[in-house]
Formats: C-alpha cells, structure tokens, sequence
C-alpha cells in the first residue's frame, strides 16, 4: 500500500504541477502566521516552539492513520497526505520556469527564481552553485519526504515537512532566536541520513567513481560540522556523479545553464527511478 500511496501521489504531483498556484506553502505560512498571533513572544522565540509545531501535526497524522480501517480509504488520504507533503512546488516546474523567463528576457523574473532555488540550507560559500542548490533542493522537495514518508507513512511525511520548512520561516520571523536553533538542528538531524541515501541514489545514477571520489574528499574536510557536512553532500556528491568525459579524458562540461539545469533534472528523473526500485526491494525482498 505504501508504494501504491507514492506513486498516486507522484502522478498527481505531475497533474497537477501545471495548476496556477498548485504547490505554494499556503497551508504552512497560514498555520505558522497564526501560530505567531496566537503565541506570547517568550514562546515563539524559544525551543520548545519548533518541537511543538512539528510534533504535534506529526501526532495526529499517526492517530488519524490509525483510525482508518478501510484499506482503500486509508490509501487514498496516505497518498492526499504525501501530495501535500512533496515540494513547495515541483522543481522541474521551477526550473523551466526559470528557463523561459530567461528566454523572454524578464531579469526581474530570472532574479527571483535563482533566489528561490537557492534558499534553504548550505554547507557554506564553497558550496553555493546553482547547480549544488539544485540538488539540495531536489532532496528537500522530493527525496527526503518520501524516504520519511516509505518509513514512518503520511506522519513521516508530515514530520519531514515541517521540519524542513520550520527554519526558513523563523529566519524570516525569529532570527538569532532559540526557536531557530532549535529547528535547524531538528531539521538537520531528521535530514542526515535520508540524505546520505539521496546522495548514494544519485551516485548510482550516474559516475560512481567520481561521485564516491568526492565523497570521501568531504570526509577528510575538517571544517565541517554534522550539519553543514549533510548540505555539503547534498551539493558535493550528485554534481560529481554528472562528470563524464571525453576521449582524450577531458572532463565535460555542460555547454549552457540550460544545459546544466535540463541535465539536473534528468538526473533527478533516474535517481526517483532507482529509489523506488530500492522501495521495492525492500518492501518485498527480493529482485523479482
């Protein structure tokens, strides 16, 4: 039922993704706004905030899940759950979006966009290419809440969510707080190892070599944290899984942006196929 819950909701996702305004955190930013009318001050800068507004959802998720005995009804609000849960937004919607801004010229536009594909977290400013982000982003929207979501079901998905958004909204609304702290580490903590999986996914499809190459150079860089250290994979190991090279050796590089966002999402395309062909793996365990 899991796997059946995942593939409606990347179907629908798909469908969907072409809505105006489909994928836009509304829910979220409503909640959280009212959180922040509702709550003393005291309370919304410390640390118990971010524990509250990710556990609490997660906990009634898991109880709403366990009150479902049909097993058609229980997939159904499973796969509505995770389609809530994917994204903001579709990378690949963000990514031709960006495209065609640029194609007609709107600089205002292009602005914008690059900006929001590089928000979220990073290991630092070694690490901050548009391609790098893209990745981190890919995890963010994609991976992760799915890897949560194979785990632990729709509250999985739920827990990931929050997390992962938690932070950037208190940067906005509770900066140098210990609510924000508090959720960065929250969120780099639930994240550190479907990351690694993320990582390996995309190692797999694409340069192996190269991509593990790099990864056990991020292992020797003494100056990362646990936290900056899963962002710098993140950026690090699928970037050098695309190295290819030519016949004399010479490594291949992209010829436009263009051409390196296409080459992004095609390689987002075939890690999502490998992860789920691990799904199955592990769902039914066996190859057949």
């Amino acid at each position: 039922m899991t796997l059946i819950g995942i593939l409606i909701a990347l179907g629908m996702e798909r469908l969907l993704g072409h809505v105006p305004g489909w994928g836009r955190p509304v829910i979220f930013l409503g909640v959280m706004r009212g959180v922040h009318v509702l709550t003393p001050e005291r309370l919304w800068q410390s640390g118990i905030l971010p524990l509250v507004v990710v556990a609490l959802p997660t906990a009634v998720t898991w109880w709403l899940r366990g009150q479902l005995e049909d097993p058609l009804i229980e997939l159904s609000v499973s796969a509505a759950i995770l389609l809530l849960c994917l994204g903001p937004r579709d990378l690949a919607e963000e990514v031709h979006e960006l495209l065609r801004a640029r194609e007609h010229g709107d600089l205002v536009r292009v602005t914008q966009l690059s900006r929001a594909l590089q928000r979220g977290p990073n290991p630092g400013e070694s690490h901050r290419s548009l391609m790098g982000a893209l990745f981190i982003q890919s995890h963010e929207k994609l991976f992760g809440v799915l890897i949560w979501f194979f785990v632990a079901g729709p509250a999985g998905a739920v827990l990931y969510r929050l997390a992962s958004r938690l932070p950037r909204y208190l940067s906005e609304n509770a900066p140098d707080s210990t609510a924000l702290w508090t959720a960065d580490r929250l969120h780099a903590g639930l994240a550190w190892i479907p990351a690694r999986i993320t990582a390996l996914v995309y190692a797999l499809a694409g340069s192996l070599d190269d991509a593990l190459q790099a990864w056990r150079r991020l292992l020797r860089e003494p100056e990362h944290e646990w936290r900056t250290q899963t962002w710098a994979l993140l950026a690090e190991i699928p970037a050098a899984s695309l190295g290819s090279e030519e016949g004399d050796g010479s490594p291949v590089v992209p010829a436009s942006l263009e051409a390196m966002m296409h080459e992004v999402l095609h390689m987002q395309t075939r890690s999502l196929l490998i992860l789920l062909a691990g799904f199955v793996l592990v769902a039914t365990g066996t190859l057949l």
